[in-house]
């Protein structure tokens, strides 16, 4: 853990309160978004984190014992007044979130909420195609919006073989000259007939 945190952070660890949250850095294709769930806009290790107002969720963040796949789901239901436009880059294009990479970090507080040392980091992985669902309407309540993104961590796909898909790319490395993968895809939706007598 001393890698991770210096003697003092550790110190204020071994206390009877500690006060922390979560920051979570989004490395997008076009942009970098940093956003915590806290009330204003935080300075912390010399960077801006946005607030999410206690509206987003990390879920089944663990402390990983072994080189095993493990994800992550990063949810944000609806911010008051719209405030969710500085993630509408991950809603727009899936290419601006697929595969780019996801930083949970942990930050200690002191007894007056300030930041306390450099935000450690905790977990790290690639972010998946968003997915975008909304509750129904009841009564006097309006619907709730919710964007889902799950991250897997390094360790994801590492038992699928090396050119493993039946493309012309990946065929083409595993068999430079070979054509069978070349004419895959205008093959959908074709009938054959067999035995053709």
């Amino acid at each position: 853990m001393s890698s991770f945190f210096s003697a003092d952070q550790i110190d204020a660890m071994r206390g009877s309160v500690v006060r922390c949250d979560l920051l979570v850095e989004m490395a997008f294709r076009s942009e970098t978004i940093r956003v915590w769930n806290g009330n204003t806009e935080l300075t912390a290790g010399g960077r801006k984190w946005l607030p999410m107002y206690g509206y987003g969720i990390v879920d089944g963040l663990s402390m990983p014992t072994s080189a095993v796949s493990e994800s992550i789901t990063l949810q944000l239901n609806g911010l008051p007044n719209q405030a969710a436009d500085f993630l509408k880059v991950a809603i727009d294009e899936t290419p601006e979130v697929d595969q780019q990479t996801v930083t949970v970090f942990i930050q200690l507080f002191n007894e007056d909420w300030q930041p306390f040392g450099l935000p450690a980091p905790i977990w790290w992985g690639y972010m998946q195609p968003p997915r975008i669902s909304r509750t129904q309407v009841r009564d006097l309540e309006g619907a709730v919006q919710t964007i889902t993104l799950t991250a897997e961590n390094a360790f994801f796909g590492r038992s699928r073989p090396p050119f493993g898909r039946y493309t012309d790319r990946d065929q083409q490395n595993r068999s430079p000259g070979d054509r069978f993968f070349q004419f895959t895809a205008s093959l959908v939706y074709k009938s054959f007939r067999y035995p053709d007598y």
